[in-house]
């Protein structure tokens, strides 16, 4: 098998035996929950789009493990243009599912992050830990299989290293080192697609100390590994599920975030699939091949849910009757413009991206941070711009119950229409959309924020660059200024 269908993955997942608690319940039918069938059509479009015939140049890519065509989601990226097609269909299937195919998206982070990392590690230190990865990416690349990465630890007290714990399991760590594997303990944090995930790829979050070589772990699972345990998100939205009509959702088909809590209850990983441990000084390394992978890819995304909130922001002012009026017009293009500068950095990244001695190409670490952290701002701006513009029926509309109610259904008609030609049920819809993509009811804008590193992380990384610049751009301006060197310095 190279490429697997919608239903063929449906049915992957209805074979799990994952451990899932959503609400305080165990989750017996993953397929059946209203948290979990949102993100399940989401990953399902992505296997159906790949299989079309008019998408099969933009969706795969020859593998030169396997001898045939994968998806672009689990190839490893060999030149700019594999990095330029991940992105362009990143921000392509966004206006189509307008919420997050975690379970997708984030294998090609995963895969290429730890394919580069082992590879510098075994060259450096005789291990081989990157043929172990090889088999794993030829199998998940041959049986098509969803994989989630799951980086980011619970961390307990931010001031203090993973070592430095008051509880030890702050961290993931190997509590157990057995001859066919190892054993593991801790949590990760707010894993975007992990529950509906064949497998998971589990990496460290930060550079490590040596001391510090049990939290120095990578790894890969199947999500329904004996010993883990998945603890669902239940931001507000996703209440309406259970009692609500799909006019309520925003995004009915897609729109649910379907990240878990991943918590790891002495799991055992068989050695074939370890891929660091204990390596404690390739623990950043393989981090810093991560982000910027991840922060060019949730880019993508963020660029998408950005062009849909454009959209919606201009629909609202069509139905609201305001659609010529200059300061909508003014607005929208800030917002574009705006938007479309995270765009910019994030090519500027994959034109300057390098080749790493593994051979995947990287982004450049400068201009994705500054992508990542602009397309965080222009989120924030735009949930505003729309919020504003829509109006504040935004955050009060009646429900689809109320416009069906015999006595008051046409009464809301009446009074809750914009432009007479518009039915207000109508206008109620796109209120919920912009209600659902700016956060008012969905995770989105954070997410967007935090996703993939949160901006005070873009932010070193930035800082680095310019405190390296710096010295030249001040010996420049005083040449400029006819100041001769030594003079007026501090």
């Amino acid at each position: 098998m190279a490429l697997r269908s919608k239903q063929e993955y449906f049915d992957s997942i209805r074979k799990l035996k994952t451990e899932l608690y959503a609400m305080g319940e165990r989750v017996d039918d993953l397929s059946a929950h209203p948290f979990l069938q949102p993100p399940l059509e989401a990953i399902g479009l992505v296997y159906d789009m790949g299989s079309m015939k008019q998408h099969v140049d933009a969706f795969t890519a020859a593998s030169p493990f396997t001898g045939g065509k994968v998806s672009r989601f689990v190839h490893i990226l060999q030149d700019r243009e594999d990095l330029a097609r991940r992105f362009r269909i990143g921000r392509f299937l966004c206006h189509k599912h307008g919420a997050c195919i975690g379970a997708r998206c984030v294998s090609t982070g995963a895969l290429n992050s730890t394919y580069a990392a082992t590879f510098d590690l075994d060259r450096q230190r005789g291990t081989n830990y990157h043929e172990r990865f090889l088999s794993y990416l030829k199998y998940v690349q041959e049986n098509d299989l969803a994989v989630a990465g799951a980086m980011m630890d619970v961390k307990g007290d931010r001031s203090q290293s993973p070592g430095a714990q008051k509880d030890p399991d702050s961290y993931l760590r190997v509590v157990e080192q057995r001859p066919d594997g190892i054993v593991v303990r801790g949590a990760k944090a707010s894993i975007s697609g992990a529950v509906i995930a064949n497998e998971i790829v589990v990496l460290p979050c930060t550079a490590l100390k040596p001391e510090e070589k049990d939290y120095a772990v990578c790894f890969a699972i199947p999500s329904d590994t004996p010993g883990l345990i998945h603890v669902a998100e239940a931001p507000g939205a996703n209440a309406r599920r259970f009692v609500g009509d799909e006019m309520d959702y925003g995004n009915a088909r897609y729109g649910a975030h379907g990240s878990t809590h991943l918590i790891f209850e002495n799991v055992f990983v068989p050695r074939d699939r370890v891929f660091l441990c204990g390596e404690s000084a390739f623990a950043g390394v393989l981090v810093n091949c991560f982000a910027v992978l991840q922060r060019l890819f949730s880019t993508a995304c963020k660029i998408g849910h950005r062009d849909l909130l454009l959209g919606a922001a201009a629909v609202a002012a069509e139905y609201n009757g305001v659609a010529q009026a200059r300061h909508i017009r003014e607005k929208l293009t800030d917002f574009y413009f705006q938007s479309e500068m995270a765009t910019g950095c994030a090519l500027a990244s994959i034109y300057q991206a390098r080749k790493s001695p593994s051979g995947v190409f990287l982004p450049d670490p400068l201009y994705i941070n500054i992508a990542k952290l602009q397309g965080v701002h222009a989120i924030w701006n735009g949930n505003y711009v729309t919020s504003d513009i829509a109006g504040g029926l935004v955050c009060t509309p009646p429900t689809a119950g109320d416009f069906r109610n015999e006595k008051i259904g046409k009464l809301l008609d009446k009074y809750l229409r914009g432009k007479t030609d518009v039915p207000a049920e109508n206008r109620v819809r796109i209120m919920r959309l912009v209600e659902y993509l700016t956060g008012q009811s969905s995770v989105i804008p954070a997410e967007s924020t935090h996703g993939a590193g949160s901006p005070q992380a873009q932010r070193i990384v930035i800082q680095q660059y310019l405190m390296r610049a710096l010295e030249q751009f001040k010996k420049d301006a005083r040449v400029m200024a006819g100041i001769r060197d030594g003079e007026g310095e501090g």
